[in-house]
This record gives structure tokens, sequence and C-alpha cells, in this order.
């Protein structure tokens, strides 16, 4: 996975309330507020608060606070201005925004709720959406990406319905960012573009610059962030009053672009640029650090380094510093210190995971770079039992686990980030004797980077083995090759040859748990020798390596789904054709509802030949009467024992790991096998290649029955390919 941004400096535009009622212009406070003259405005409306107890003059003094970044005389006026109901929501709005700049997210996004509830009482829409957007801020902090998207959601709908088009701006980049973090480049792209073309102010234009250079940077093109980040800076420094967070950012990208372009110089000096504009200590020394380390003076990186760590805020960047320090003590071969700094760096990322609501797994796959750089460490040592309990910890699956195990919390408790979020199981030192226990009696094959090289992991019969089996770019290359072109003998030869063990017995079931780009390599076009792998192989997908709790199911007749929406005739016929010969019931057209897909629980087999849709919670079911969600799947208690997806990209997610994809929510709802499609297949070639399927015994070995389907079809590479075998993991 390609290395994320160093370090960003958060920018979220905040614009005052300004709902305060208004007094007589006799007021030396009004005065000064109106003329924004905030310095003699806080002396004067206090002055006037002490005198008259008119808490008009506390919420004045608040705004007056608000603008001159002051949050202790920001929050005293404001919880002042609570004792009056009438400025409650003001009192609030102010109190949020206090506590956020104190660093106390707990209370900013209490505050800030209710600020947002008081103000849609009063159907004060801007202010809705300011308080909204303040809250969704909050939330990104905490790392808790879920409630910010919601948030966010919230305060562009109040924005739409005032029509304050520049609050609408300020939201979509807010959005970007929430977007990026979570790992989904190509949604923050399309905003990203959309915000910059629509931006009117040159001071938003900005913020929509900076932003697209942001990406720029994620997607590993550096280069390309130098002009829209010299542009922005440029316009933000020549303004009339430049905002200390917005020079700060553009200073820090332009020092990482100079950094990735070994002009060190240049990086250090954008970093005291940075540093003038009152960039924070983490941000700080966590980059100057980086240079120091690209530059070779790796005593002064370290300390860089370790103040960053010590000033560090327990936030969505909290894992990035130990993880950089872990990397520095590696190249000064103090590998016992590197091991420790990973395992801080991972138990960080453990963390934010576990306050990211359904992206919790997406935000493990997206952080892995201290696990692999655990794992190349360990694997060097040939110490595989504790690669497997590294790899163990990216399992997504314990996240929701432990979730469904946690005890539930009241529903104003919920929501808020003082409430502790339940935490991925991390394995114990004896988890990966426990995983391999689980595993007898099936052979598990684990590839996963680390360092620089692909790791193989073998577990069988209780017994673990490891081998490096090739360069991980090199191998990525293949893997993307082999995913663009199936039909890539090439390829298909190599990545077989690598990946899979030499001795294997004839028609050997593996199931295969791929971490990494690698994961992009359909099974099915993976050869050995001159002959594809499936002709003397059963290979399979798991979805995991931690053993699940096992499930009683009643085994109900199959049910079929197909055609929800009229445009698929050869899934009409797909569906009634496999409910007739398993003995099941076919819901077709307008009878295939969210109601009757309820009904599925516990159902023998499951067949949906239908639409899906990807969004930014995960894909779902396009049903005759609307969208069946990955919350819906959670629902069918218990799960069917098969699911085959005959749709479009079931089996794809929102990263490599397949989170959020509806192969995974029909696996974590406890179905034992799922087969679905990585990408889009023909309505007319899918059913060919179902009805084929169901012929070699589908319903009743999944497994076996896809692969002599693969290694007999005529149809074209990119359908056959396209179909894998997904298996739970082992009960405990």
């Amino acid at each position: 996975m390609a290395a994320k941004l160093d370090i960003t400096c958060i920018v979220f535009a905040v614009v005052a309330c300004g709902v305060a009622c208004r007094g007589s212009f006799e007021h030396l406070c009004v005065r000064d507020r109106d003329a924004q003259d905030w310095t003699a405005a806080i002396a004067s409306c206090e002055r006037e608060l002490d005198r008259t107890s008119d808490l008009h003059r506390a919420i004045d003094a608040a705004i007056a606070a608000y603008h001159l970044q002051r949050p202790e005389d920001e929050l005293r006026f404001a919880m002042r201005a609570l004792a009056a109901s009438t400025f409650a929501a003001d009192a609030h709005f102010y109190a949020g925004h206090a506590q956020r700049m104190r660093g106390d997210y707990g209370a900013a996004a209490s505050h800030l709720e209710l600020a947002a509830r008081l103000y849609a009482q009063a159907g004060n829409r801007p202010a809705v959406s300011r308080a909204e957007q303040l809250r969704a801020s909050v939330w990104y902090q905490l790392g808790e990406y879920d409630e910010a998207l919601n948030a966010d959601e919230a305060a562009r709908a109040a924005a739409l319905y005032a029509h304050d088009e520049r609050m609408v701006t300020f939201v979509d980049l807010a959005r970007v960012k929430i977007l990026r973090e979570i790992g989904d480049l190509r949604a923050a792209e399309v905003v990203a573009e959309l915000t910059l073309a629509e931006a009117r102010a040159p001071a938003d234009q900005v913020l929509a610059r900076l932003e697209r250079a942001i990406l720029h940077i994620d997607q590993g093109h550096p280069a390309l962030a130098r002009l829209p980040l010299m542009q922005a800076l440029q316009v933000e420094a020549a303004a009339q009053a430049p905002r200390p967070e917005t020079l700060q950012a553009l200073h820090l990208n332009l020092a990482l672009v100079e950094r990735r372009a070994h002009g060190f110089a240049a990086a250090l000096e954008e970093m005291e640029h940075a540093k003038r504009a009152g960039a924070d200590a983490m941000s700080y020394h966590l980059n100057r650090g980086l240079v120091y380390a690209d530059m070779g003076r790796l005593t002064e990186a370290s300390a860089d380094l370790a103040i960053a760590e010590a000033a560090a805020p327990d936030g969505g960047w909290a894992w990035q510093v130990p993880w950089q320090r872990a990397k520095i003590a590696a190249r000064s071969m103090a590998v016992a210190d590197a091991i420790t700094a990973d395992r801080r760096a991972i138990e960080r990322v453990a963390r934010l995971a576990a306050k990211s609501g359904a992206f919790g797994p997406t935000v493990i796959a997206q952080h892995r770079e201290p696990h692999l750089h655990l794992i190349g460490l360990l694997a060097h040592d040939e110490r595989w039992r504790d690669v497997l309990d590294v790899v163990a910890t990216m399992d997504g699956q314990s996240l929701l686990d432990s979730r469904e195990a946690a005890t539930e919390v009241s529903p104003t408790s919920a929501a808020r980030p003082s409430a502790t979020p339940p935490m991925p199981r991390s394995p114990d030192p004896a988890a990966a004797t426990g995983a391999v226990d689980a595993w007898r009696g099936r052979r598990l094959i684990v590839l996963v980077p680390g360092g620089e090289r692909i790791w193989r992991i073998d577990v069988c019969d209780g017994q673990l083995t490891g081998h490096d089996v090739g360069d991980a770019s090199e191998l990525a290359d293949l893997a993307r090759r082999l995913e663009t072109d199936p039909s890539d003998v090439e390829a298909g030869r190599a990545l077989g040859i690598a990946l899979l063990p030499p001795a294997l017995a004839l028609r050997e079931r593996i199931a295969l748990l791929v971490v990494g780009p690698l994961a992009r390599a359909p099974l099915a076009a993976l050869q050995v020798g001159s002959h594809p792998a499936i002709a003397s192989y059963q290979l399979m997908r798991a979805p995991g390596l931690l053993p699940r709790a096992a499930v009683a199911r009643p085994n109900r007749p199959a049910i079929a789904v197909g055609d929800p929406n009229g445009d698929l005739p050869a899934a009409a016929r797909e569906a009634r054709r496999v409910a007739t010969q398993l003995g099941g019931s076919a819901l077709v057209g307008t009878a295939a509802t969210r109601g009757a897909f309820a009904a599925a629980a516990g159902a023998d087999v499951l067949h949906v030949a239908a639409h899906t849709t990807q969004r930014r919670d995960g894909a779902t079911l396009d049903l005759a009467d609307g969208p069946v969600t990955l919350a819906d799947v959670a629902k069918l208690v218990p799960a069917p024992r098969l699911v085959v997806l005959a749709s479009c990209g079931g089996a794809a997610g929102r990263d490599d790991a397949g989170n959020g994809s509806l192969t995974m929510a029909f696996l974590d709802a406890g179905a034992d096998a799922v087969v679905g499609t990585r990408w889009s297949v023909g309505d007319a070639d899918a059913a060919r290649f179902i009805e084929a399927f169901y012929a070699n015994g589908g319903d009743r070995d999944p497994v076996r029955a896809l692969g002599q389907t693969q290694l007999a079809s005529s149809l074209p590479a990119t359908t056959w390919a396209a179909f894998e075998a997904f298996v739970a993991r082992p009960t405990r």
C-alpha cells in the first residue's frame, strides 16, 4: 500500500454564528464588536457585562474571543451566557468551539450537538450548518470518521436549505479530508474538483487548491502538488488577514514536496515558515525529523520524533509518529527499539479503528504501514508465530467481533466520544497458537508484504512455516497485470510459482489470506506450470485469520432473487431456474423486496442476481423497493449457509481487504461460504456461468464446483475470473 501523507494541518473553516440579539449602538461593546475591533470589544463587553449583567454582552465577548482565538475567554463567556435560555444555542456553539481549541473534544462534541439541536428548533438553518460543520471537525480530529461524515452531511443539508453557497464550499472541503482519511481517494478527488470549480472567494479557492494538492500527494504524485500549493500560498500571503492554520498547512505540505524531491534545504526552510505561522509541536518536529532522516542525520531525526511523539494528540495521526520512529530505529540497526515503536503505532491504529464506527476495519486496512514494517523485521528473523500475531491485528473481523460482544450503551452516550468504544481483540502471545489450532484440517496460506518483500506463511496440520517469495513491488505489478487481463498467462505463471508452495497434493483445498496489493490478482488466473492453478488445487479466499463463533442454522429452503428492477431479463430466468433446481422460492421483479429479502435468514442457499451499488458506507443490493445495505445483511441472523452473489462487483469493497463489500458482510453475518464477483460481468454471460456452476454441484460444494466451471468455461476470462469463492474462518 502506498505510504500515506506524512502530516497535514487540518483546516476546517468556521464562520461566526452572529445570531445573538443585538443591542443599541450606544454600547461601547456593540460599537467595538460591529467595528470588528475584537481586542477592544472583549474588554468593553466584559466591563458592560459586569456592570449590567446583560447576557447579550457575554455572547458579544464570546464572539470577540472566538475571533481572537482565545479559547479560555471564549469558554468563560459562553458558560456565563448559558444562564439564560435565550442565548443557550449561541453559548453552546462558542463553548464547543472553545473546547475544540483546548483539545477537549468530548466536551466540544456535546456542546456542538446541543447547539445544532437548539438552532434547528429555532429554524436557524445557517447556524445549524455551522454547528454541524464544526462538530464534523471534532469527530475528524478524534478519528471517528463515521460520525464525522454524518455531521458533515447534516451541515451540507442545512447549508443548501439556507442557500449558503460559501458554507457548502466549506462543508465539501471538510468532506474531502474525511474521504481521504478513510482511503476513498476517488470520491475525494471528485468532491475536490467540483469544489475548486465552484469556489468563488479567493480564500475558498486557496483551501480548494490545498485539498487538491494533498490529494496529489496521497495519490503518490507529490510533484503535481507543487504548483497548486505555490498558487495558494501566493494568494493567502497577500491577503489582508492571512489565516495562520492555512499558512501552516501550505508550508508543511510544501516541505513534504521538497523532501520527496530531495530538496532538503528548501524543506527545512518551509518548516521554519510553518513554525512562524504557528505550527504545533507535533507537526513541526515530525516533519523536521523526517527531513533529517532522509538526509541521513538519524540522531537529530530521532530527537525530533521523540519530541513529536510526546506532543502528539490521541487523534487520527497519533500512530504516525511511533511508526516513523520505528523506521529510523531500524535504519540505525536498533531492531529491538524499532519493534517496540512499531507495536506502539499498531496499538494506536487499533484505538483509532475502534472509534471509527463502520469504517473501523477500513481504517486498519488503510493504516497497515506499522504492521507491515514490523512483519518485515520479524520475518527476517524467521519469527513466524510473531508474524502471524501481527497479521491477526489486521483482521477487521476482530473489530466487528468485539463490537458485537460489547455491552450496549444508551442512545445518548453512544454518539459521544466520552463513551469508550469497543477495542479490537488484540491478540495475546497465544493468538498465533490458537489460530493455528483452529485451522487444523484446513490448509491456510497467508501472503503478506513486510519490508520490501512478500512473505508466505503456511499453516498446515498444526505446523507453521514461512518463506520469502519475492520482491513486493515486482509481485504487486504482476497482480495488477493479472487484474487488468486475467488471460495474461505469463503474469499468472510468475505469480502462481511465487505464491503457492511447490509441494502441494493434487486437488488440495487451499484457503488464501492475501494482504495488500497482491489481493488484486484473481485466483482463477494463477498458473501452476503450464496449467491453471484451479486445475491442480481448489483455491478459495479466507477473510481473516482468527476463529469465529459457531452458527446454528435451521436449514430453511433456498431463496433466489432476480431482476428486481426489470432490466436484467437473463437474471430473472436465472433466479427461477435456480429456485426450481434447489427446491426453493424465486423472488423476481417487484416481488424482490427488502421485506422478502429478510426472509433469507437461515436459508440453506441465497442466490442473488441483481444490481449492486458502491456507496460511501459500503455496497448495497438494489431491490425493487430500495437498497439492502450492509446493516440489513447483518440482521440476517443466522445468515444463509451459502450465498451466491451473481451480481456486479459483489466482492468489491472499499479496500483490498474487501471491507465494505457484500461478500464480507455475509461472511461477517455467519455465512459458511460466499461466491461473488470482483468486478462487473454481463447479464447473459453471468447467467450462463451460474447455470454451469449449479450443474457442477455448486450448492453442495461451491469451491470445487467453481473451479470446475472456470476450468471448462468458454466465456471470456474477464467473466470466469471475476467469480471467487470466499470461505468463513474456522469456528472456535
